[in-house]
């Protein structure tokens, strides 16, 4: 299709209509007027037309805009676009849809960041591709650079407009809908029904939307075609609230128990008095603004899903407080829910106990984060214009139709997405949620990610090119084994190595004793209550059966933490030694699994102050290739000051297994026991995405660690403007339409 087009578009003639260039907006299911008496909620919703002065109450503003209500789809764009030339500003709505259109150059004047530009349009009996082939010329855009096709038949006028208003919503939101069955493929129902909408680097968003339809005269089968090109503004709809009327959290605080339990029976018995969804927003979000005022010394977060479900939540909390404020109590209370108490904060700043913990290789999953950027738009719109965002998270991979794709990809591909998706969660929680750590440390190449994550590399995106073409990732330590096949003093005419590694659940020592016996097998992880072991397949059988244990085959090829990695120990060096920003953080201190023995025994990597490139690529080198000590890791990192470890990075396999180190030391009464301890997964496989988010912050908040709460008081302002204006939409003389608002309809500009 794509050579057809570009021969039609070389064939077209010389003289091509010039493009649109009109910019879209589009905006609550409401008619836009300028008595002063709407302007609270639309304030909210519409801040940019605010700050415009278009719908100000002043002498001439009304006269801008003009109401076209849509009835003839094709007639009317040409009275819009007429009304346009003319300087207006066009509504053109159905009662549950609406566009604000505008010239871009008045748009640009005005501060406007519209979600969409209307390109071009053509219509003719041409043909479906040489119509579109016209307006693509018109545009001034080759098809190449379109990302998404809409070919309908047969609509009628209302129909093409929610056609064209759905193409324009999924543009300022950057999200790609799936359909059930795509290419042949069909979802699964774990499948995600949606993710953001990558592009290539520095490319934007082109859609084309092709309308056809029959025409019923002497020349029969003739197809009367529309074609329009659409691309993406520099405006983007608004965050989705991270909680609303069926994810609804409250914090309470206080300095004793008796105070907790009185805000407890509180909250209580003003949810009893205000048991409507709408209400309960602007409680909650009275409640949160409340908080940050606060400085108290314990705090409870209650998380539900509707007001009935708050108050089972209320009731066990007040039951079960009681018992973690004893001195030999648990020291900490977690529901299903979300809900969560300490009395023991580990993360304050007399404590300073924050540790960022980075997971390795192999834990990113199909669809991961697929509904994040719902919630965060600028936060995808800021990472996309400093880099390559979809190499960064291996969308064609992660986000792939077959879900089969995104478990079978190799080292390299799982490498640059693991250290992608701790990058994107850890700009989340320090941008979005002023949260910052005390320490860092990560599980193998979790290193790279920490490095990466927290501002210290100052080109991070240019690792993601050499991973994919490094021979050390392609064929030293992964694919062909060089290094391994090295080591083991193997030629061309060789066998090829079968390789691969199992978990098994057994203590260090009993497989340090047999490894004499198995020269190419090798422990290469110690974590907690279970160990792994790689190498030589044949080899490590042999040694699980001579130690009378079941090992779970990962069925994964990397030769990372064995003996023959050191033979890439200069080239790990080589590639991880990387320009540092001038200004970097000075107050995180980062932990390496290298500085657990000698010299450097619980020492960070930056104790001294200063770090230097080489010193980080040391670091990370010597954690690559030799055994790591997962355990004594988060025990040096417990001895340093670290008690509350936040899992950075995609499911929580490191917070299961510090989890898992924390039970055993109690268990044995080891020292580490001594020590408190808590984890924070940030995101978990098959949850909810924001859920997760909200049961991490909850525990955070709980611990006192010092963050921001205005992402969710943000939100909840929005909502609550849009339940105002729809409720009082057919009470104003003024004409506002009701409808059923779509809560996500609101405007944003880019930051």
């Amino acid at each position: 299709m794509n050579q057809t087009l570009n021969a039609q578009q070389q064939q077209a003639p010389q003289k091509v209509a010039m493009p649109l260039r009109i910019a879209i907006l589009v905006l609550p299911s409401t008619r836009l007027c300028c008595d002063i008496q709407s302007a609270n909620p639309l304030e909210v919703l519409l801040p940019e037309l605010y700050q415009s002065g278009l719908l100000s109450s002043k002498e001439g503003a009304s006269e801008q805009i003009v109401n076209i209500e849509v009835d003839d789809f094709e007639a009317n764009l040409k009275a819009s676009i007429q009304a346009i030339d003319e300087g207006k500003l066009v509504q053109l709505s159905t009662p549950s849809q609406s566009l604000l259109m505008m010239s871009a150059l008045k748009a640009a004047q005005l501060r406007i960041h519209p979600h969409a530009q209307l390109a071009a349009i053509q219509q003719g009996d041409a043909g479906v591709q040489q119509t579109m082939a016209l307006a693509l010329a018109q545009a001034k855009r080759d098809i190449a650079t379109v990302s998404k096709v809409e070919n309908l038949h047969d609509l009628d006028s209302q129909q093409k407009f929610a056609a064209v208003h759905q193409l324009i919503t999924e543009l300022a939101c950057r999200t790609r809908f799936r359909d059930e069955v795509n290419q042949g493929v069909t979802l699964g129902p774990k499948q995600a029904k949606s993710h953001y909408w990558f592009t290539p680097n520095h490319q934007a968003r082109v859609t084309a939307v092709n309308f056809s339809h029959s025409v019923n005269n002497i020349s029969a089968g003739k197809q009367i075609n529309a074609s329009f090109i659409i691309t993406q503004g520099t405006g983007f709809i608004a965050p989705k609230s991270i909680v609303d009327s069926q994810r609804l959290q409250f914090v309470l605080s206080g300095d004793t128990q008796t105070e907790l339990l009185t805000a407890l029976s509180s909250l209580k018995t003003e949810l009893l008095a205000e048991p409507n969804s709408d209400s309960v927003l602007t409680v909650m979000r009275d409640n949160l603004i409340a908080f940050e005022q606060t400085n108290t010394r314990y705090a409870v977060t209650l998380q539900a899903s509707s007001v009935d479900a708050m108050l089972l939540e209320i009731s066990a909390m007040i039951e079960a407080l009681p018992a973690v404020m004893a001195e030999d109590g648990q020291h900490s209370y977690k529901t299903p829910a979300g809900s969560y108490f300490t009395s023991e904060p580990l993360g304050n700043v007399t404590t300073a106990g924050l540790a960022f913990v980075y997971p390795g290789v192999g834990t990113v999953y199909a669809d991961m984060f697929s509904e994040l950027h719902r919630y965060f738009p600028s936060l995808y719109s800021r990472l996309e214009r400093e880099g390559d965002l979809k190499s960064m998270l291996q969308a064609d991979a992660i986000y792939h139709l077959d879900a089969n794709v995104a478990p079978a990809m190799p080292l390299g591909a799982l490498a640059i997405a693991g250290v992608g998706s701790s990058y994107l969660l850890t700009q989340l929680l320090m941008q979005e949620f002023n949260i910052t750590p005390n320490f860092a440390l990560g599980y193998s190449m979790g290193e790279a990610s920490m490095w990466a994550s927290l501002g210290v590399w100052e080109n991070p995106h240019d690792l993601i090119r050499k991973t994919q073409t490094d021979p050390l990732f392609t064929t030293a330590i992964s694919g062909q084994l060089s290094a391994v096949r090295q080591a083991w003093k193997l030629d061309h005419t060789d066998s090829e190595i079968v390789w691969n590694s199992f978990v098994v659940r057994s203590p260090s020592e009993p497989i340090k004793t047999l490894l004499p016996e198995f020269p190419r097998a090798y422990l290469a992880i110690i974590q907690g209550d279970t160990c792994v072991i790689a190498g030589c397949e044949t080899q490590c059988r042999a040694l699980l059966t001579k130690l009378k244990k079941r090992g779970i085959a990962a069925n994964r090829v990397t030769a990372m933490h064995t003996t023959p990695a050191m033979e890439e120990h200069s080239n790990v060096i080589e590639f991880y030694t990387q320009p540092l920003r001038d200004e970097y953080p000075q107050d995180i201190k980062f932990i390496s699994a290298a500085s657990l023995s000698g010299d450097r025994r619980d020492k960070a990597v930056n104790e001294a102050g200063a770090i230097d490139s080489t010193m980080i690529a040391e670091s990370i080198a010597d954690t690559f290739c030799h055994t790591l000590d997962f355990t004594s890791l988060i025990h040096s990192a417990q001895r340093q000051g670290a008690k509350l470890f936040v899992e950075l990075g995609a499911d929580r396999q490191n917070s299961t297994l510090i989890d898992k180190i924390a039970k055993l030391d109690r268990s044995c009464g080891a020292e580490a026991s001594s020590y408190p301890c808590c984890t924070v997964p940030v995101n978990a496989k098959g949850g909810d995405d924001i859920t997760s988010l909200l049961k991490a912050l909850g525990q955070l908040i709980s611990h006192r660690v010092p963050l921001s709460l205005r992402p969710l008081i943000d939100g909840l302002d929005r909502e609550i403007a849009l339940r105002e204006l729809n409720s009082a939409g057919l009470t104003h003389h003024n004409g506002i339409i009701s409808g059923e608002p779509d809560a996500n309809k609101l405007l944003k500009g880019e930051v």
